[in-house]
């Protein structure tokens, strides 16, 4: 483990959430948006952006374990933590930023998909953002000013957005990159194959020391490696990191499966009112107790969509 007088230069990339730490503002919530084609809709997504007058540091704008593990492991590491967000673009974690509701995610509440009436994909909207955000950077610019690992931990839904930069680092920099996703290899470029660190579902077994759910699944993963892989003065390849991971990994079991009843919108709302007072309304003791006890599938963006409709059905009732 690395300690504050071994720390290396290096750059932690992690995902924005869903939960926000501070008041959205009014015009940045994606679903108010005007339907349109994709460059329309950035073009006043930008528009909004720009004239938002209430700032924060983009740290302190997310909430979840998630992102505070992410954290954790940029402090651990003395790295310059960097925030992949679906309305901002790439920003620093000291960024000034507004808070805002926009996600890439489907079905989910102010997800940038519904008013895009034609040339949504995730990556052109990444690329769109791109060009009208004012808050965004490139990854090749801070690699540029910075030495060491390049550890990136994406959710599924948001490393098809970066896949593009990390293609495009320069090769001597490529070299440094360390993947940490769920995502499945088939669809991760070949090039980058090399660099994706091997931690799979016995992270979430009996035996893993750092257990969780799939959502920090990538955060949990890149902690473990600076906690237990990583070590000062690292210039081991990513092979040979590979190889540590499944040396660290190879006497933990499987998690056990389950298999969980699947059940339509408004089954899950009807039972989300049955236990909304005992879990105090709070979305992850709710998830938890849908999973754990109550064996219901119910994929994390879509429960996260109903719990705000039952939120807002008991404040207003």
């Amino acid at each position: 483990m690395l300690n504050r007088q071994e720390q290396i230069l290096a750059i932690v990339i992690t995902t924005c959430t869903n939960r926000k730490r501070k008041p959205v503002a009014a015009r940045l919530h994606a679903g108010d948006l005007k339907k349109g084609g994709i460059t329309q809709v950035a073009a006043e997504w930008g528009e909004r952006l720009g004239e938002a007058c209430q700032t924060y540091p983009a740290s302190s704008l997310y909430g979840g374990r998630s992102f505070r593990d992410s954290m954790v492991a940029a402090e651990k590491v003395g790295a310059e933590l960097l925030i992949v967000s679906a309305g901002l673009g790439l920003v620093g974690a000291r960024t000034q930023v507004p808070s805002y509701a926009c996600t890439v995610l489907s079905g989910a509440a102010d997800s940038i998909a519904a008013p895009i009436t034609e040339g949504f994909s995730r990556a052109n909207w990444w690329k769109e953002l791109g060009q009208v955000s004012p808050h965004t950077m490139k990854l090749a610019d801070v690699a540029d000013c910075r030495t060491g690992l390049i550890m990136a931990a994406l959710s599924d839904g948001y490393i098809e957005m970066m896949l593009e930069e990390f293609l495009t680092l320069p090769e001597g920099r490529r070299g440094d990159l360390r993947l940490f996703t769920r995502t499945p290899r088939e669809r991760i470029p070949a090039q980058l194959l090399p660099y994706l660190m091997p931690y799979d579902d016995r992270l979430d077994g009996p035996d893993s020391p750092i257990r969780g759910t799939r959502s920090d699944f990538a955060a949990r993963a890149l902690l473990h490696f600076v906690d237990s892989i990583l070590s000062s003065d690292d210039g081991r390849s990513a092979s040979q990191h590979g190889d540590a991971v499944e040396r660290a990994a190879k006497d933990w079991s499987e998690p056990p499966v389950f298999s969980r009843r699947r059940l339509s919108d408004d089954e899950i709302r009807q039972l989300m009112r049955r236990h909304w007072l005992e879990t105090n309304g709070s979305t992850t003791k709710l998830l938890r107790l849908f999973r754990d006890e109550l064996d219901v599938a119910c994929e994390q963006g879509r429960f996260a969509s109903l719990a705000r409709e039952i939120r807002s059905e008991v404040s207003h009732g």
